[in-house]
C-alpha cells in the first residue's frame, strides 16, 4: 500500500494504481477498527458520480462490516449529503467516497467519527491498522 495515499485530511489516490479494490478494502477494515475503538456501531456510506466510485464503496463496506461495524449504504450522493446521513440516521460516523475536484485518474475517501472529520494523526493511525 502506497504510504503517500494517507493525506492530511483524505485519502487519495490514482485508481487501480494507488486505489484498488484490495487497497480500499483494507482501508475499510481499517476504519471499521478505528471508529469501533471510539465506540462505533454503525456508519454511514455514500460515494460520488466518479464511476470508479461505485465499486470503491462496494469494497469499502465490505472492509468496514468485516470489522463488526454496520453500514447504512445512502448510494450515490452529493458530500454534503453525507454529513446530513450522519445526523438524521444517528450514526456513528460516515465515510465518503469521491475524487472531489482532483482529476477523473484519482479518487479518495473522506472520513468522519461522529460530525468530526478524520484528519492528521487519525488517518495516520489508520494506515498502521
Amino acid at each position: 500500500m502506497n504510504p503517500a495515499i494517507f493525506r492530511e485530511y483524505d485519502i487519495r489516490g490514482i485508481v487501480a494504481t494507488d486505489l484498488t479494490v484490495e487497497v480500499v478494502g483494507e482501508i475499510g477494515k481499517a476504519y471499521g477498527t478505528f471508529v469501533q475503538r471510539h465506540g462505533a456501531k454503525q456508519v454511514s456510506v455514500g460515494c460520488d458520480v466518479r464511476l470508479t466510485s461505485s465499486g470503491l464503496k462496494a469494497a469499502v463496506i465490505e472492509g468496514i462490516t468485516s470489522t463488526g461495524v454496520n453500514v447504512i449504504d445512502i448510494g450515490t450522493v452529493p458530500t454534503p449529503v453525507l454529513y446530513f446521513s450522519i445526523a438524521h440516521f444517528n450514526t456513528d460516523g460516515g465515510l465518503m467516497v469521491t475524487g472531489s475536484h482532483n482529476p477523473i485518474e484519482y479518487n479518495g475517501l473522506k472520513m468522519n467519527l461522529g460530525m468530526s472529520s478524520v484528519y492528521g494523526g487519525q488517518i495516520q493511525e489508520m494506515r498502521k491498522l
